[in-house]
């Protein structure tokens, strides 16, 4: 019976280039990979013999290697509910990848990440969390005279970019927070904008960083994400800056993770945030590293 490791995403398209990506080196390495959706999980729950199946067959150690888990985040939760049951009964047999970061936070938003920061010393960028209108109104002042404008805010569960704003003056604030409903604001953080207009993305494998990739804004953009089109290349990581990316991953308790750091003009480094389910299509074409075969090769020896 050939071995295989289990990927799942909520659909075919989500992660699609790193799904096919883990399937191609996988092949090379005579693993089987087999892709499924959350749905296709199923729980039979019992004091004897319980059991965790995908599309109706049980995950055992005879047939599978490990299981990698995509986004599952949903309105519900269900997905996510459904991924760490999953990995409660299988953690002590079957190698699932980031298996003590999901269990410690079933979600993990960027505001959970900043405490988390906190708690063990990795430098952060000047944030603050507001709940309220008045809030805003309150510390208006202080933010401009602590941090100037631009300000950015960014919401705590947003990707890619897409929810980062940039407040150039109170009024572009203050217009803004007026037109989203107030209950959302708690939901954002407020941070101190740095004017550098690029980050490092570090993928961090099995404990070691395994490079970094340089993502610059262009043009009139401010946003440096590889997928609103910033420029990305190679990156000479500094033994410092590996070795907080790798203290990152650890106390997020994740084996793969794509750890994002930026620098301020006077080059101090500041953890913006980790992300658990990285994607790697920009970091395998500018750095040259194969991490779709590194994945496979860290299940294979967790197996």
């Amino acid at each position: 019976m050939n071995k295989k490791i289990v990927t799942f995403t909520m659909s075919l398209k989500q992660s699609q280039f790193e799904v096919n990506r883990l399937e191609e080196e996988a092949n090379k390495l005579g693993v089987e990979v087999n892709r499924a959706l959350y749905r296709d999980l199923r729980f039979d729950l019992k004091n004897e013999k319980p059991r965790v199946l995908v599309k109706g067959e049980e995950v055992t150690m005879e047939n599978t290697i490990g299981m990698w888990f995509r986004v599952a985040g949903t309105v519900s939760g269900k997905y996510t509910e459904g991924r760490n049951l999953a990995i409660r009964m299988l953690k002590n047999r079957i190698f699932c990848a980031n298996h003590a970061g999901y269990l410690e936070w079933t979600r993990m938003g960027k505001i959970s990440q900043h405490g988390v920061f906190l708690g063990s010393g990795i430098p952060i960028v000047p944030t603050k969390v507001i709940y309220s209108r008045a809030q805003i109104i309150e510390l208006r002042d202080e933010m401009e005279r602590d941090w100037g404008f631009p300000i950015i805010a960014k919401h705590e569960r947003g990707y890619q970019g897409k929810s980062v704003k940039k407040f150039d003056n109170a009024k572009q604030m203050e217009k803004w927070a007026n037109k989203i409903q107030e209950k959302n604001l708690g939901m954002f953080l407020w941070q101190k904008f740095l004017p550098t207009r690029w980050d490092i993305r570090v993928i961090v494998l099995d404990g070691k960083a395994m490079g970094g990739m340089k993502r610059s804004a262009v043009g009139n953009e401010f946003r440096s994400n590889y997928s609103l089109g910033g420029e990305v290349q190679k990156w000479e990581l500094s033994t410092a800056d590996s070795e907080l990316a790798e203290k990152v991953a650890k106390i997020c308790g994740l084996d793969y993770c794509g750890v994002d750091i930026m620098k301020d003009e006077s080059d101090k480094s500041y953890i913006l945030e980790v992300n658990r389910q990285c994607q790697f299509k920009g970091f395998e074409e500018s750095t040259g590293i194969n991490v779709a075969k590194l994945v496979v090769e860290m299940f294979m020896k967790r197996a």
